[in-house]
Parts: C-alpha cells; sequence; structure tokens
C-alpha cells in the first residue's frame, strides 16, 4: 500500500518518461508552487525549444474524482476558489493530470474550460467535470502540434 506521497512521486515519475518519449522537455517546479507542480515545454521539428509551454496540476489517487449519481459524470472538486482563478489567470494552458489507483493516467486542459464556465470568472466554479483523455506520448504530441500551430497563426496575422 503506497502512502500519499509515493503515489504522487510515482506519477511525477511516469509523467516525465511520457514527455521524456515524446521529446519534449519537461521542468518540475522544485518548491511546491502555488497550483502548479510542472511545466512542458514543446520542441520544434529542428528539436529547439519554442517557449510554448503547458502547465501541469498533478493529483494521485482515487478520491480526487468522484461519480456524479444524476448522470455519472467524473467531478473534480474545486477546493480552493483562489486556485481556479490563479489556472484561468495563466499565460499557456493548464492541464489536470489525474492518476487513479489502476495506474491510469488521464489529463484534460482545465484554464479554458474555467474561464468558459465561469464567464472569464464572473461566476464562481466549484468543480469540473472532468473529462480527461489518456495521457501518453500521442496526446503529449497532439498539443504540441496545437500549440506550435497557434504560434505559426498568431505569426502569420491569420
Amino acid at each position: 500500500m503506497l502512502d500519499n506521497e509515493s503515489k504522487e512521486r510515482a506519477l511525477v515519475g511516469e509523467v516525465t518518461r511520457t514527455v521524456a518519449h515524446a521529446g519534449q522537455i519537461l521542468e518540475e517546479y522544485s518548491a511546491k508552487r502555488y497550483g502548479l507542480d510542472m511545466e512542458i515545454e514543446f520542441k520544434d521539428d529542428d528539436g529547439k525549444p519554442t517557449a510554448k509551454k503547458l502547465y501541469l496540476q498533478l493529483k494521485s489517487g482515487d478520491s480526487h474524482l468522484q461519480k456524479r449519481k444524476s448522470d455519472g459524470a467524473e467531478v473534480f472538486a474545486i477546493r480552493h476558489a483562489d486556485h481556479a482563478a490563479y489556472w484561468m489567470a495563466q499565460a499557456y494552458p493548464v492541464f489536470l493530470v489525474i492518476r487513479n489507483s489502476k495506474g491510469e493516467i488521464r489529463w484534460m486542459e482545465v484554464r479554458d474550460w474555467l474561464k468558459r464556465e465561469s464567464n472569464n470568472g464572473e461566476k464562481p466554479v466549484k468543480q469540473i467535470i472532468f473529462e480527461g483523455e489518456g495521457f501518453d506520448v500521442k496526446s503529449v504530441l497532439r498539443w504540441r502540434d496545437k500549440a506550435l500551430a497557434q504560434e505559426s497563426r498568431d505569426t502569420d496575422g491569420s
């Protein structure tokens, strides 16, 4: 039986491995950073850093998601409203990464989800309907492609 710290470190290791296999840059924040644990910086096709990033908030264990009885949706409770505000204020997408007791890791972009659900912070949001996709090399590379495509739209003026 693993304690919470061991579960969290195992998740850090698995995220590190997946991002390395995707050929991207991962930085773990050494001190507990408020509301964020890691960031991924994407490389271009030549292997050079692009300054395009994602932020990660890691959660390990089954207690972070509850099944809603009315429709079976998985719900992540936001225990601190200031975390939601902080995530919405980030310059880059913020992902909630959750590993369950079976070892399955899923992630979901929450910065834009929260902005949409809260009407850009006008109304409080106390939970996230978690519709996370599997966290694997392919999903990391899909988000890389999305970030780099956004960069080219920004520089082309389109």
